[in-house]
C-alpha cells in the first residue's frame, strides 16, 4: 500500500467519524428517566432514595440495561418503565420511604397516609 493510500484510508475513516459524531445527538435527560422535571429544592434524604431504587426494582427495572440489552431492544421495557412510573408517583411510594426508615408526613408532593395534602 502506498502513501496516497493510506492517506485515502485515513480520510475515509475520518469522514465516517465525523458523520456519525455529528449525527448522534445526545440524549436528554428526560430521555433517559422520562419527562418528569428536576425538582430543585431540598435533597432527598436517604430513605427517599432506597425507596426509590426499591421501586426501579419492583418494577423490574434493576437488570433491564445489563449485557446487551438496553431499552430499545426489550420489548418489556415500556411496560416496566410505566410500572415504576406508576409506583413512583403512587401511595406505594410513600409507604416504601416510611417502610425504608423517612420520618416524612408528604414526600416529593405525595399526599399522607392520614390524608393530607
Amino acid at each position: 500500500m502506498n502513501t496516497r493510500q493510506s492517506l485515502t484510508i485515513a480520510l475515509a475513516f475520518a469522514a465516517l467519524a465525523s458523520a456519525g459524531a455529528a449525527s448522534a445527538a445526545p440524549t436528554s435527560q428526560e430521555e433517559w428517566f422520562g419527562s418528569e422535571p428536576a425538582v430543585q429544592g431540598a435533597p432527598l434524604s436517604r430513605a427517599e432514595v432506597a425507596a426509590d431504587l426499591a421501586l426501579w426494582n419492583r418494577a423490574g427495572l434493576g437488570h433491564s440495561m445489563e449485557g446487551e440489552r438496553n431499552a430499545v431492544a426489550d420489548p418489556t421495557y415500556a411496560t416496566r418503565l410505566a410500572e415504576y412510573r406508576r409506583l413512583r408517583s403512587g401511595p406505594e411510594y410513600v409507604a416504601e420511604v416510611r417502610r425504608q426508615g423517612g420520618d416524612v408526613p408528604a414526600v416529593a408532593g405525595q399526599p399522607s397516609a392520614a390524608g393530607g395534602n
